[in-house]
């Protein structure tokens, strides 16, 4: 695949998780008889639109997402208390619905995506065993001479099975020199080596510098779809959990921001269809999730006030709600430029 075609790819699958969301809201509107005035794919001066019932559906100048315009729901906007079509007279509840079924809808595409995978070229699960899987240039584990693929059978002689016994056993080395114990290959071609590395030291945790090896896994057609739900679940859990090392300080946060995600899907578009969807797969869970998150502005902020709304039988003052989803608004821009500048940029740079 050529990189024009990967970098279209990436931006169509991007665009695409977006307007699913969108579709979800758009829906779940409908559904409860609110009036949407405009779907729209893509954002700024509408380019070609056509009307069917109540809706314009519109296609826009920059083809990047996005965005349903539900009557009524606009900070501001002034609601006639008769219009029975407005999001802002329907019961609480309602409003629940609608706003949950964007990340819904994210995450029902990442169960069918990983259903098909796993239906046709197969969905990469990471291997329980202590195996080396991708090498990140220049660290330790590279500079040793290890390989995807290499089984580590002990560190420092101590014997390591999975990988979790892996992954402590080279924590516990920071800065110090220490000998792998490696299988290379299979059957009668395998080798045993013993390759001496130095772990970084990263604030007392020893780093070499592999990911966790994963291995190809299909399913036939009724499975899929069960094993989909599964490892999508799977992924929403170890995704959580990542977020809680991170925001507890366990774990150093590795934020990428839109630059490094498009580098992303365009690397995994020239490594292949299945690295490519897996990746997009990925994206979508991380989609349903980061709008659960219950930050102003999200869709988990909207869903507090709502809930606040539905325990206690009283509304939010607007003005007050308004002005938390607008200073939430300008946090995560600054934040998204922070991470692009900062993050993404700069690896490029350093690169």
């Amino acid at each position: 695949m050529t990189t024009a075609v990967a970098v279209i790819a990436a931006v169509l699958a991007v665009s695409l998780l977006i307007v699913l969301h969108e579709a979800g809201h758009y829906l779940a509107a409908r559904r409860s008889g609110m009036r949407v005035e405009r779907f729209s794919i893509g954002f700024g001066p509408v380019v070609l639109s056509f009307r069917r019932g109540e809706t314009e559906f519109a296609i826009s100048a920059l083809p990047l997402g996005g965005y349903v315009r539900i009557a009524g729901m606009a900070p501001g906007e002034d609601v006639d208390p008769a219009d029975r079509g407005a999001y802002a007279n329907q019961p609480a509840w309602r409003r629940f619905g609608v706003i949950l079924a964007g990340p819904a809808m994210n995450y029902l595409a990442a169960v069918l995506i990983a259903a098909a995978l796993l239906a046709s070229v197969g969905l990469r699960t990471p291997d329980a065993s202590a195996r080396v899987g991708a090498l990140v240039p220049g660290k330790p584990a590279e500079v040793a001479g290890l390989r995807p693929g290499d089984r580590i059978a002990a560190v420092d002689g101590q014997p390591v099975e999975r990988w979790t016994d892996l992954v402590g056993q080279l924590q516990r080395h920071p800065g110090r020199r220490i000998v792998l114990d490696v299988e290379r290959g299979e059957g009668a071609a395998a080798q045993r080596l013993a390759l001496p590395i130095t772990p970084e030291d990263d604030d007392g945790v020893g780093r070499v510098g592999f990911r966790q090896h994963d291995v190809l896994v299909r399913r036939g057609a009724l499975g899929a779809l069960a094993d989909g739900f599964a490892r999508t679940n799977a992924q929403l859990g170890g995704q959580l959990a990542a977020f809680g090392q991170a925001f507890s300080g366990r774990q150093k946060a590795e934020l990428s921001g839109p630059v490094g995600i498009a580098q992303e899907l365009v690397r995994g578009a020239h490594e292949g269809v299945e690295r490519f969807f897996t990746l997009v797969w990925t994206i979508s869970v991380a989609l349903a999730l980061l709008n659960l998150f219950p930050i102003p502005a999200l869709d988990g902020g909207r869903l507090v006030f709502l809930g606040y709304e539905i325990v206690t039988r009283r509304r939010v003052n607007a003005r007050v709600e308004n002005a938390l989803h607008l200073i939430g608004f300008v946090a995560l821009v600054g934040l998204l430029l922070a991470v692009t500048v900062f993050g993404d940029l700069a690896r490029l740079r350093g690169r």
